[in-house]
C-alpha cells in the first residue's frame, strides 16, 4: 500500500514535521503512471491521510484520468479550516466511488489522549463522516502511524473493520493494522513502486513481528519508546 499526504504546496501553514511528506505534482504522477503501468501485475493499493484539500484539486482528477481506485482518510474536525476538504468535496469523493475513511477531529496522537478524547477521535468523527457520505464508514488510518493495544482495542469497539498504520513494508497475514509506504519529498518513484511490489521475504517477515509486537504494548511502554526515539 502507498500513502500520500500533500501534493505541491500547502495553501495553510504546515504542522510540525510535515512537510517533508508534501511532494510536487510531478512526483505525484510520477508515482500514479508507475502504478497504472504495473497494474497487471500487482493489485496497487492507495491512500491519502490529513484530508488536504490537494486530495480533490489534484490527486482526484489524476486518479479519475487513470481509472484508479483509492482510499481518503478524512480528518472530520478540520472541514471548515482553509487547506482542508470541506464537506461537500468530500461528499462529492464518495458519489464518484472513492472510499471515505476517518483520521480522527483534530490530527493527535492517539496514544496520548484520554478516554474521552479518544471517544470523540474515533467514534465522533465516524459520526460526522457517516452524515456526510451517507453510508457507514467502516475503516481509519492512525495519525503518525502512532498506536498501542489500548487504541487499537478502541478502533475496535468503535466499530472500524479496516485499519491502517504507517509501519511500511508489506504484510503477509490478516494482522491489524494494515501497514503502507509513506510518500515523502525528493522520492524515486521506480524505487518506491519496485519495493512494494518486490518486497523482501525477510523484511516483511521482521515488519510483520514489530506489528505484532507493537500492537500488544501497552500505553506506557510506548511513550518511552516515543522519549527514546525508538
Amino acid at each position: 500500500m502507498i500513502n500520500f499526504h500533500g501534493i505541491g504546496e500547502a495553501s495553510r501553514p504546515y504542522e510540525a514535521g510535515e512537510r517533508p511528506f508534501w511532494i510536487s505534482r510531478h512526483e505525484f504522477l510520477n508515482v500514479l503512471d508507475l502504478v497504472r503501468s504495473n497494474s497487471d501485475v500487482v493489485d496497487f493499493k492507495l491512500t491519502f491521510d490529513d484530508g488536504n484539500s490537494s486530495d480533490y484539486e489534484i490527486a482526484a482528477q489524476e486518479l479519475r484520468k487513470r481509472s484508479l481506485e483509492a482510499s481518503f482518510f478524512v480528518l472530520a474536525g478540520k472541514f471548515q479550516q482553509p487547506g482542508y476538504l470541506t464537506q461537500t468535496q468530500v461528499r462529492e469523493l464518495a458519489g464518484e466511488g472513492f472510499q471515505i475513511g476517518s483520521h480522527g477531529l483534530n490530527h493527535v496522537d492517539w496514544t496520548g489522549a484520554d478516554d474521552r478524547e479518544l471517544a470523540d477521535e474515533l467514534s465522533g468523527s465516524k459520526s460526522i463522516l457517516e452524515e456526510v457520505v451517507g453510508r457507514p464508514v467502516a475503516s481509519a488510518a492512525i495519525p503518525f502511524g502512532l498506536y498501542d493495544r489500548r487504541v487499537l482495542n478502541a478502533l475496535r469497539r468503535a466499530g472500524y473493520r479496516d485499519v491502517y498504520s504507517s509501519d511500511g513494508s508489506a504484510r503477509l497475514s490478516k494482522a491489524w493494522p494494515t501497514p503502507r509506504y509513506s510518500v515523502q519529498g525528493g522520492l524515486d518513484a521506480g524505487r518506491l513502486v519496485e519495493t512494494v511490489r518486490h518486497g523482501r521475504l525477510f523484511d516483511r517477515l521482521n515488519n510483520e513481528l514489530r506489528l505484532r509486537v507493537k500492537a500488544s504494548l501497552s500505553r506506557s511502554i510506548v511513550r518511552r519508546m516515543k522519549q527514546l526515539g525508538r
